[in-house]
C-alpha cells in the first residue's frame, strides 16, 4: 500500500470518526456529507504536499437542526431523574466528571466546573477557544493545543501547565491515567508521558492499537467496514477476542460490548458475539462499556434499558442537539437541558 493509500485511510477513518460523536440521525446523515468533504479536502492537500497529516475537525461543532423527537413512555426525565439538569444557555458541557459535575465550555471564554447540585460553576483555566481533544477524571482535565498537553486542576488551587511537547500530529484520543497523560493515533499505538514532565514512552505492548477508554485499547481497522480482532487492557494485559456476530461489519467496541452494522440495520452485540440485537441508528463505542446513543434515544446495554427525549419541535421550537463525553444536551426555553450518563445508578 502506497503512502497516499495510507494516508487517504486514515483521514476516512478521521471523518467517519467525526460521526460517532452524533447522537440523532438527522445530524448524523448532514455531518456524514461534511466530514467526507472535509477529508477529501484534505486528502488534496495532503497527496499534492506528501509533508504528512491533514487537519481535521473532530469535536463537535455548534449542533445543527434536527428532525421532530418525539416523546414516550421511556423518556428520560422519568427513567433517570436523577441524570437530568438545566444549565444556563451560555454553557456547553463538554464531559461527565461525576454524579453532579460536567465540565462545561462557558463563554467568553473558559473551562467551567458546573455543579447541577448547588447550580454554580467555578473557572477552571481561560481559553481562547474549547479544545478540540481533552479527557477530564476527578481531579484534573488534560487538552491537547499547540503540540502540547495542557493540564489544569479541577479545583481552586494549582496553575495550568503544559507537558510535552506531544509529538506528531495525529493525536486524536487522549486520557489520563493516574499520573499519566496517554493518548494514540492512527498508525501509531498508545503513547503516554508524566504529568509532571518527562519524555514521552510508547505503553508495552500497545504497537497498532486506538485508545478506547482507559486501560482499554483495540487494534481499530482504518477500512470502518472491517471489524477489528481484540480489545487490550494495558494494565493488566488482558486480551479479549472479537467475535462479530453472523454478517455484522465495521464493529467498535469496548471490552463487553459492540456495535456495527448488518446491511442497513445497526446491530449491538456482546464483543464474543453471544448476543447481538438489530438496534436503530446506534454506532460508536460505548460510553463506560455501557450506553449507547442515536437516533434519538440512548440505550444502556448494561440492564438493555433504551431512554428516549422530550419532544422537540424544528425549527420553530429552536431546540438543538449534541453530545460530550457522557453527556447528551440540547437547547431548551433559553437554557442548555443536560443528559449526565454518570449520575445513572449502577445496576
Amino acid at each position: 500500500m502506497t503512502t497516499e493509500e495510507k494516508l487517504a485511510q486514515a483521514l476516512r477513518t478521521i471523518a467517519d470518526r467525526a460521526e460517532d460523536r452524533d447522537v440523532l440521525s438527522g445530524v448524523m446523515a448532514k455531518r456524514r456529507r461534511r466530514a467526507r468533504r472535509r477529508a477529501k479536502g484534505a486528502l488534496a492537500v495532503v497527496c499534492a504536499t506528501t509533508l504528512g497529516w491533514g487537519v481535521l475537525v473532530v469535536w463537535p461543532a455548534v449542533p445543527g437542526a434536527l428532525e421532530t423527537v418525539k416523546p414516550g413512555g421511556n423518556a428520560v426525565e422519568r427513567v433517570w431523574p436523577q441524570a437530568v439538569f438545566t444549565m444556563p444557555g451560555r454553557s456547553r458541557p463538554l464531559a461527565a466528571i461525576s454524579a453532579t459535575e460536567v465540565l462545561v465550555w462557558a463563554e467568553p471564554g473558559a473551562l467551567e466546573v458546573y455543579d447541577a447540585g448547588s447550580k454554580r460553576s467555578r473557572r477552571v483555566a481561560a481559553l481562547a477557544q474549547a479544545p478540540q481533544h481533552l479527557a477530564v477524571d476527578r481531579e484534573r482535565v488534560v487538552w491537547l493545543a499547540d503540540g502540547y498537553a495542557w493540564i489544569a486542576p479541577l479545583r481552586a488551587s494549582g496553575q495550568t501547565r503544559k507537558v510535552g511537547p506531544i509529538p506528531g500530529e495525529n493525536v486524536d484520543r487522549i486520557g489520563l491515567a493516574g499520573q499519566y497523560v496517554v493518548w494514540s493515533a492512527p498508525l501509531d499505538g498508545v503513547w503516554r508521558m508524566r504529568i509532571d514532565g518527562g519524555g514521552p514512552e510508547r505503553v508495552a505492548k500497545s504497537k497498532g492499537l486506538q485508545l478506547v477508554e482507559w486501560p482499554w485499547a483495540t487494534d481499530e481497522p482504518f477500512d470502518v467496514r472491517t471489524n477489528p480482532t481484540r480489545v487490550v487492557n494495558l494494565q493488566t494485559g488482558r486480551t479479549i477476542k472479537i467475535h462479530p456476530a453472523t454478517g455484522v461489519e465495521g464493529l467498535r467496541c469496548g471490552p463487553t460490548w459492540c456495535t456495527g452494522t448488518r446491511g442497513e440495520d445497526a446491530v449491538v452485540q456482546r464483543s464474543d458475539g453471544s448476543w447481538s440485537q438489530a438496534r436503530q441508528g446506534l454506532r460508536g463505542y460505548p460510553y463506560q462499556d455501557r450506553f449507547f446513543t442515536g437516533s434519538g434515544e440512548i440505550y444502556d446495554a448494561r440492564t438493555e434499558t433504551t431512554v428516549t427525549f422530550e419532544g422537540a419541535k424544528l425549527p420553530s421550537g429552536g431546540r438543538q442537539w449534541s453530545t460530550g463525553s457522557g453527556v447528551i444536551f440540547w437547547t431548551q426555553g433559553g437554557g442548555v437541558r443536560v443528559v449526565n450518563l454518570a449520575a445513572v445508578p449502577q445496576p
